[in-house]
């Protein structure tokens, strides 16, 4: 696995390829060096044939003259001596071919001309004894002495040429044999020379068959990449653009013609015919952007209209910055994003806004309304109430009480009613500013508040040590007002209230239900009593408005306690849960996620 690795290791295969070049140059040299030497041994021994050759003519030649001047002395015949002359010129032509071989042999050269004064002498000789010959006054002694004397030296020539001969002999036997040699390790060269060209062809075959195969599936990926991000731009509504600042060319997406309005590739891409489909009252703007930005090469972010010949405007955010290409090219690269939906949107939103405002204006108004004009003439009421009660209840009969008695009750209830308009409108439309707030404190105030009522009730409130959160304090004291207020209104007859305020840990359960990260990240304190109850299906309907599970008169309220709670809740970023059982009690679990979350 790691030599397959390697091997797809383009780096290390150019390395290991480089590698194998060298070699194969070095061999290719000395393969080139060793055909160099062949050819120069077989040159030497060719002129060393040659060499041989034209010495063995030289001595048939010289044979031929020794045999015509005696056959001449013999018989006096002419015809044997006549072409010495015409002999003589082959000598001179052997002997400069000699030369011509061994040019490059200097003691060889000197040989040569050594010969040559040995053939001069023969030739002066010769004629010496030709003259002697031919002269009347000569006789057999002195013609015999010359011829001994051409003997001798013919001998002697014959011997020096025998001596070349054998001498160049023996060096075309060396030089043969080194040609055998270099022969063969010229064809030992040019095998391994063979070997390892195909080898480099065959790796280097393979090697670009894998990077084809790789090209085909990266080309292939990138195929699929491309009709992904294609896809993409359709799906997210947004199309890109490049210009190459040095080629000034222009490069639009399919999408981005069809933000315009237009088929992919409806018209060559650049600015001139772009700028067709751009609002007319935004073109100068863009234009202005986009070509400064060409010249200072800068970022830019503008927003703007396309123009579709339908008629349709599309509001566009186009985002352009500067890169450069693998070329170096400096390049502005774009996005524009089709954000018709959301400038829409946007503007629905101010509009609901204002709606908002002007809802929010009108809460206010009914808040002031029923926090002081409705309020002042409910006190009224009961003041007159309380007035009639104290001087004129004599003078009512039994059934005219009863009804006074209800007018009370009725007044009481809707003073009631105001105080907690107000404060669920307060936990809607107050400051929600976040401080360090000790629980423990507030609970210690509100049962203060409600002292009269716990002694009243006789109730058994246990507090645990309660955790110090970030919170908005007046609200978690009308949460906590609320729902200790409730344990104790909706108590058993009889049996003094029992209420428990505690933080626990969360557990696995309820991060599992609860759909809880971390339990790190919340405080849970429950409160829990051991009242009346509910059936557990309505433990959702209870902290909505109005909504109240007990219609017992002696059992009063306006619906809007736990509403206020759970909206406590939600301004702290946590949530309430309630677990209940008839004739049992409740457990109410708040959870408060801690200063990080909020």
């Amino acid at each position: 696995m790691k030599i397959l690795g390697l091997y797809k290791n383009s780096q290390v295969f150019k390395i290991a390829l480089a590698i194998a070049i060298v070699v194969v140059c070095y061999i290719a040299s000395m393969f080139y060096s060793q055909m160099k030497k062949l050819d120069s041994t077989v040159e030497l021994i060719a002129n060393s044939n040659e060499t041989q050759l034209e010495l063995e003519k030289l001595l048939s030649v010289m044979s031929n003259y020794e045999t015509s001047l005696r056959s001449y002395i013999i018989t006096k015949d002419a015809a044997y001596i006549e072409d010495r002359f015409l002999s003589r010129g082959k000598i001179e032509e052997s002997i400069t071919k000699l030369k011509l071989l061994t040019a490059n042999d200097t003691a060889r050269y000197n040989d040569i001309d050594r010969l040559k004064r040995l053939i001069d002498l023969r030739f002066k000789i010769f004629r010496k004894t030709l003259l002697l010959a031919q002269s009347k006054n000569s006789g057999p002694v002195a013609i015999n002495a010359m011829l001994l004397e051409n003997s001798n030296v013919t001998e002697m020539m014959k011997s020096f040429v025998t001596k070349i001969i054998f001498s160049e002999s023996a060096k075309t036997e060396f030089e043969n044999n080194n040609h055998q040699f270099e022969l063969q390790d010229s064809i030992i060269t040019a095998f391994l020379l063979v070997i390892l060209s195909l080898l480099i062809l065959l790796l280097s075959f393979q090697k670009m068959n894998v990077d084809i195969d790789e090209l085909k599936k990266a080309n292939d990926q990138l195929k699929l990449l491309n009709e992904s991000y294609n896809s993409a731009e359709m799906t997210a509504s947004f199309g890109h653009w490049m210009v190459n600042l040095e080629s000034n060319t222009y490069t639009f997406s399919d999408n981005l013609f069809r933000l315009m309005g237009v088929e992919p590739n409806a018209f060559e891409p650049n600015i001139e015919n772009s700028i067709k489909y751009i609002h007319p009252d935004d073109l100068e703007y863009v234009t202005k952007v986009h070509t400064d930005s060409l010249v200072n090469h800068q970022s830019t972010s503008t927003i703007f209209r396309f123009l579709t010949p339908s008629g349709d405007i599309k509001y566009i955010m186009g985002v352009g910055s500067f890169t450069k290409n693998g070329n170096g090219d400096l390049i502005k690269i774009g996005v524009n994003y089709d954000i018709t939906s959301q400038y829409n949107k946007t503007l629905e939103l101010e509009n609901n806004n204002k709606e908002l405002k002007y809802i929010n204006t009108e809460l206010e108004a009914f808040n002031n309304i029923v926090s002081h004009d409705l309020q002042e003439p409910l006190r009224k009421i009961q003041m007159f109430i309380s007035r009639l009660e104290g001087k004129e209840s004599d003078l009512l009969t039994s059934q005219g009480k009863e009804y006074f008695s209800k007018i009370r009750v009725t007044a009481n209830r809707m003073q009631t009613l105001l105080i907690d308009l107000v404060n669920y409108s307060r936990t809607i439309k107050g400051d929600k500013v976040f401080v360090k707030t000790d629980v423990n404190k507030i609970i210690e105030e509100i049962l203060q508040d409600l002292s009269s009522n716990i002694e009243d009730k006789k109730a058994i409130i246990t507090i645990g040590n309660l955790p110090t959160i970030k919170a908005i304090p007046f609200q978690v004291k009308q949460l906590f007002i609320n729902l200790i207020s409730n344990s104790l209104k909706y108590s058993k007859e009889d049996i003094a209230p029992e209420i428990s305020i505690a933080s626990k840990k969360i557990t696995e359960k309820e991060m599992l239900d609860y759909k809880i990260a971390n339990k790190k990240d919340y405080h849970k304190i429950v409160i829990s009593d051991n009242g009346i109850g509910f059936k557990q299906e309505y433990s959702d309907k209870i902290f909505l408005l109005f909504k109240r599970l007990e219609t017992d008169p002696k059992y009063s309220g306006t619906g809007l306690g736990l509403a206020i709670c759970s909206r406590i809740v939600d301004n702290h970023k946590g949530f309430i849960k309630v677990k209940a059982k008839p004739g049992v009690g409740a457990k109410f679990y708040i959870f408060i996620p801690k200063g990080d979350l909020l």
